[in-house]
């Protein structure tokens, strides 16, 4: 059917349900007919509802979006958006109907539903499927407030999931949750959190909350609700589609679309903390060029504008360590055929041009940052470009190819991020708690919009450490933030990630092996530990099959060498994931090219590809990464264990000191000696740090404090236990009535305390830690090993471990993707996973293209590619190229090689290529594998395994 025809067709199915609600209408409320019509308004593209309290405004985007606005006034004034830049100037068409109690909009794709007493909305598809309800009782509460001096509302939207729904998206967290069902989440920007606050369901549907305040989420049984802080109304977009990519194109469509990144940035970014001269950046990329390890970035991280905190971010290089940056610069392009990304911050140091001309325009901050510079004002226009203009000058007009925008959530204060931005009171805008959150929206669009127009021939690629609606039209990555190098942050970063992608937002990454590798005492040894270096390598491995693929951190160098020599395990396996990924990048280009033309989301949860297999619904530590490979991350230790193991004593084994189990006291006082109780309360994680969002209460003075935590815990099994304090200022660790450890002189010094002691099973021991912020303090953690903890030693060269993998049932089943074997799906396998190897499977009814082994992205232009086809089901691929900078895409500047399998007629067809660019070659040769236990992803494309097909750009077909 064409689309004309569709088109008509699903217009005539609209016409015919539209009178036959009429006559139901007219046979049922004909005598309220003219009460019905008073009690909403339509014109071209919305239907204002006249409540008997507040006001309900409906617009009609586009068939599948719809825009609410419920608001506490009967006049509804929308302000201008920040993330949602689609104004829907066409006309939709759509039906209007009413009966006494109901007040239907109809769309060729949704039927919407409102009530005119309560002001409730309900979404159902065109086949009146229910989507989605408002509560009926209560849709949406306004509460009178004043917040940052400001009065306004403080607002409640109150929904209806269905039981058997899941909801994904929300941005990036750090607890491990995949499915937000029957969980909660505050949505404050943190490092290690970003907020983009966007639901993803699995009836197909998303909900963009247009609002930049601070947002908390709760699900439960009986009820769903977001709140506001700061709500003059409640904006909202349902978005419909026929699946979740649909959904997500729907809120590109919205926010905007996420522009290409350079070809060599889907390659291999080395970064660490810090470079500290031109002669060690250069000798990193010369040595990757020696040993043959791929590479396509050198990061600079801060302070290459020297030491002294009153340049800081002056977007200088220090002329004695780094002489020449021009001239380094020029050297990475051309003799190591890599490119440099360099970290710029918010804050401009008192004595950096930066801030003289902010300063004098008004555009900075005033509390004092802990650099004792001042934070910019990125929601002014002015400011942004005084910012881009300073970027331009120091770092961009000298070939600096990339910039990394760190600590955008902003830091203003030394305090937790809610705290620290509100200390700023208001910007340019409004107060700073009505504008929380989109921040790093602002700042950068500040240089994605300022070196589009410097010059166009370089595509813009931004690193950034927060996130918001829309910030992918930004050429903006994310990555999850200082995080800490354990097995348990590993693993939580995988549902990070992939409920980052599934808010909207494509681009993520993290610091593979942590950045954090001595926080809490962890793996001291660094790199000469053999834990870490197995963590490292499973880290690595998962980083291969991120959207971006970077490693980075303070305490233990990155590079490939820090962890080995040629022939040692841990070496030749980073080496490995590294050519692997260099390998797929025909198939990760052409993935970028749906991201932004279609868009497609490369990192996707299990849901988003089978969304009626409800056994994936809550499954966080395996995903899909793009249409047909299955990525499945070893995520414990199997080999050598962790030497520092310990973790957080349980709930089941604490109580309080009236005996209530599963919690202890903690008690909060204003002033550093225990002045004045503020917060006396119950908690049941033994953890404050500010890096992880754990924040004081706010009746708490942040600057002068201190806190007791008293209760008992109860040991395990019998043996030697250890106990873990770790503290960065003041803090007293009494048990049973005995002071053990005295370090109220470590101000603000970081120390993890490790106390032995022998325990008897099952006794319960009483607990007291008294701390106080002497210094500037962020953390305090107690913790154990237990004799249960046992630390294995392997020898990873020899023994494999064990993996268990669910399959999902497909159509033709699955392939492992390193040895060929054919397998079923609906059904859990265990694989063996030797440290080389994590399990890889790719769904039957896949072409995946494979360039040859390469030292950087654009390197061997022209070489042969292998198509890989895994029969059992049709398959299709378009095999995108252009010329891997540039924005002439934009304009069409672009080849598309559409392939195709037919399962039925065991033939593959290579179709013709529609499209040029310039530098295009005019011939490609294709081997074609068809995958069999005999065909591997060896480093080397084997031309006696495949099938050769020199491809000149028309159609070729060839039969298995």
């Amino acid at each position: 059917m064409t689309a004309k025809k569709a088109g008509k067709q699903n217009m005539s199915s609209m016409f015919y349900r539209s009178i036959a609600l009429a006559v139901a209408v007219l046979l049922v409320a004909s005598p309220n007919i003219s009460l019905s019509q008073e009690r909403f308004e339509r014109n071209d593209s919305s239907v204002t509802v006249r409540l008997p309290a507040g006001g309900l405004q409906i617009v009609i985007c586009s068939g599948n979006v719809i825009r609410i606005l419920h608001g506490p006034k009967k006049t509804i004034l929308p302000r201008t958006s920040l993330s949602v830049i689609n104004s829907w100037n066409s006309r939709v068409p759509f039906e209007v109907s009413s009966t006494p109690n109901s007040i239907i909009i109809e769309t060729d794709k949704l039927q919407i539903i409102a009530d005119p007493n309560s002001g409730a909305v309900t979404f159902s598809d065109s086949l009146g499927n229910i989507l989605l309800h408002e509560n009926p009782a209560s849709a949406a509460i306004f509460t009178p407030a004043v917040v940052l001096g400001e009065r306004t509302y403080n607002a409640q939207l109150n929904l209806e999931f269905t039981p058997d729904e899941g909801i994904y998206g929300l941005g990036q967290f750090q607890d491990g949750l995949m499915n937000y069902r029957g969980h909660e989440e505050t949505l404050v920007q943190e490092n290690t959190r970003a907020v983009v606050p966007f639901i993803l369901s699995t009836k197909k549907y998303g909900l963009l909350l247009d609002n930049y305040s601070k947002i908390r989420f709760k699900d439960r049984e009986d009820s769903t609700y977001f709140y506001f802080e700061v709500a003059d109304n409640i904006d909202y977009y349902f978005i419909s589609g026929h699946d979740m990519d649909e959904v997500i194109m729907g809120y590109r469509l919205a926010t905007g679309r996420a522009p290409m990144y350079s070809r060599w940035a889907y390659g291999y970014f080395q970064s660490k903390e810090r470079y500290k001269t031109q002669n060690e950046i250069l000798n990193a990329a010369r040595k990757f060029r020696e040993l043959n390890i791929p590479v396509d970035c050198i990061v600079q991280d801060w302070q290459y504008w020297g030491d002294d905190n009153r340049y800081w971010n002056a977007m200088r290089f220090d002329s004695v360590r780094y002489p020449d940056p021009r001239g380094m610069i020029d050297s990475l392009h051309r003799q190591y055929h890599t490119h440099l990304m360099v970290s710029i911050w918010p804050v401009a140091g008192q004595r950096t041009e930066l801030y003289n001309e902010l300063y004098k325009n008004g555009l900075l901050y005033q509390p004092y940052h802990w650099t004792d510079g001042h934070t910019y004002d990125a929601y002014s226009s002015l400011a942004r470009k005084i910012y881009w203009n300073e970027v331009n000058k120091g770092l961009f007009s000298l070939g600096v190819d990339a910039f990394w925008m760190d600590a955008t959530e902003p830091e203003v204060v030394l305090a937790p991020t809610e705290r620290s931005i509100k200390e700023a009171r208001s910007n340019a805008l409004g107060t700073m708690a009505r504008y929380l959150n989109p921040y790093s929206l602002m700042t950068t669009k500040a240089v994605y919009e300022g070196q589009r127009a410097a010059d166009p021939s370089k595509r813009v690629y931004i690193l950034t450490r927060s996130a918001f609606l829309g910030q992918q039209r930004n050429a903006a990555t994310t990555w999850s933030g200082d995080i800490v190098a354990n097995w348990l942050v590993f693993r939580n970063q995988i549902p990070a990630g992939l409920n980052f992608s599934m808010s909207g937002i494509p681009y993520w990454t993290n610091d593979i092996g942590g950045f954090h590798v001595s926080r809490y005492g962890g793996f001291p040894g660094g790199a000469d530990d053999p834990g870490y270096r197995e963590l490292y390598v499973r880290w690595f491995q998962f980083g291969a099959f991120n959207p971006i693929f970077r490693s980075h951190g303070t305490d233990v160098p990155r590079e490939p060498w820090t962890f080995g020599k040629e022939g040692d395990w841990a070496y030749e396996a980073i080496v490995k994931y590294d050519r692997l990924r260099y390998r797929l990048l025909p198939y990760i280009y052409s993935l970028a090219y749906q991201v932004e033309h279609n868009g497609y989301t490369i990192m996707r949860g299990l849901v988003m590809d089978f969304p009626s297999d409800t056994c994936v619904f809550h499954i966080a530590d395996q995903f899909m990464f793009g249409p047909s490979i299955m990525v499945n991350p070893v995520t414990e230790h199997m080999y050598y264990g962790e030497g520092y193991e310990n973790r957080l004593i349980p709930p089941s084994c604490l109580k309080t000191p009236e005996g209530k189990p599963g919690f202890y006291r903690a008690e909060y006082f204003s002033g550093t000696n225990f002045d004045t109780l503020k917060v006396d309360s119950l908690q049941s994680e033994t953890l404050f740090d500010l890096y992880l969002g754990r924040d004081l209460p706010p009746q708490v003075n942040w600057e002068k404090n201190s806190m007791r935590w008293t209760g008992s815990f109860r040991s395990l099994s019998a043996g030697e236990y250890e106990l873990w304090l770790t503290s960065d200022d003041a803090v007293r660790f009494f048990m049973d009535g005995n002071e053990i450890l005295d370090g109220w002189n470590n101000k603000g010094i970081d120390t993890t305390y490790r106390i032995l002691m022998p325990l008897d099973a099952g006794c319960w021991h009483t607990f007291k830690i008294e701390f106080a912020r002497l210094a500037n303090s962020t953390k305090l953690r107690f913790a154990w090993k237990t004799p249960g903890m046992v630390l294995k030693h392997y020898d990873p060269s020899r023994e494999s471990g064990i993996r268990s993998v669910y399959l999902p049932e497909v159509q033709g089943g699955w392939y492992d993707f390193w040895t060929g074997e054919h397998v079923l799906g609906g059904k859990t396998l265990r694989r063996e996973v030797p440290i080389d190897i994590i399990p890889l499977y790719v769904k039957a009814g896949s072409i995946i293209p494979m360039g040859p082994d390469l030292n950087y992205a654009s390197e061997k232009s022209g070489a042969p590619i292998e198509i890989r086809v895994y029969t059992g089901a049709d398959a299709a691929f378009d095999l995108y190229d252009d010329e891997g900078d540039n924005y002439n895409y934009e304009k069409g500047a672009y080849s598309i090689v559409p392939i195709r399998w037919s399962e039925k007629e065991q033939k593959l067809t290579i179709g013709q290529r529609t499209g040029s660019f310039p530098g295009m070659p005019e011939k490609i040769k294709l081997n074609i594998i068809w995958v069999n236990r005999n065909s591997t992803a060896s480093s080397e494309i084997s031309q006696k395994t495949g099938m050769p097909v020199l491809y000149e750009g028309k159609k070729v077909e060839i039969s298995k």
